[in-house]
């Protein structure tokens, strides 16, 4: 509608320009059609690049995530990959049901970014924060709305909620762990049989229990610290 207000201003500028007589009466109302018209064109370009009229409006979704790793194992995993030459941001990989055949690759993008925080349970969950502008009224959408950037996004915030029975690492430190894990010596490989087996008794009576001991096994391996 906006368009339309401004190209009414100007035709009218134009008409009362060209047809009016008196000079004071040609003068009073092409300066008002001129202050039409430019408040007009202001007012577009507030609108195309400050989201004149609009306002931010922020909606949340959580949903549970499922293990990457494989279904027979205790603990959870969700892998991620550093991406870019900061690597401040990370691709995640995880399986959106507990029967996926193929796993979830989440990749960021200019608009998004990321984070992992401890949770408590054994549950992990990934919380997504969507921002988006829309119109303030109904006005503003009447005028402005030929741009078609309602509900268009301004950020995305991820979270990714890990509990203590999942381990977060990279593909790399998940291809090393069978061979880091293996022992290599035979009194190794007798402390790795009864350390299973105390796990597997363990695991009878309390799951997560024995998931957090694995996860506290594989994180003293891997050096990983987070």
């Amino acid at each position: 509608m906006i368009i339309i207000i401004l190209a009414v201003f100007a035709v009218l500028a134009f008409w009362a320009n060209m047809t009016i007589k008196s000079t004071v009466t040609r003068y009073v109302t092409v300066t008002v059609m001129f202050i039409g018209l430019t408040l007009s064109v202001i007012a577009i370009v507030a609108n195309m690049h400050s989201h004149f009229g609009m306002k931010t409006v922020v909606t949340t979704t959580k949903t549970e995530i499922y293990s990457a790793g494989s279904p027979q194992q205790q603990f959870g995993v969700l892998l991620y990959q550093s991406v870019g030459t900061a690597g401040k941001e990370n691709v995640y990989i995880y399986k959106a049901s507990p029967d996926a055949k193929k796993t979830t690759l989440a990749k960021p993008d200019l608009k998004t970014t990321s984070q992992r925080v401890a949770v408590a349970g054994d549950k992990a969950y990934k919380i997504v924060q969507t921002t988006r502008y829309v119109y303030r009224n109904n006005t503003y959408k009447f005028l402005f709305g030929w741009a078609d950037n309602n509900h268009q996004l301004k950020h995305k915030h991820v979270i990714y909620q890990v509990p203590a029975t999942w381990i977060a690492m990279t593909p790399d430190q998940a291809k090393s762990l069978a061979a880091k894990m293996a022992p290599k010596t035979p009194e190794e490989q007798a402390g790795a049989a009864a350390k299973q087996a105390e796990l597997a008794a363990l695991a009878k009576i309390d799951p997560d229990r024995a998931a957090r001991a694995q996860v506290d096994q594989i994180k003293q391996v891997l050096q990983i610290t987070q």
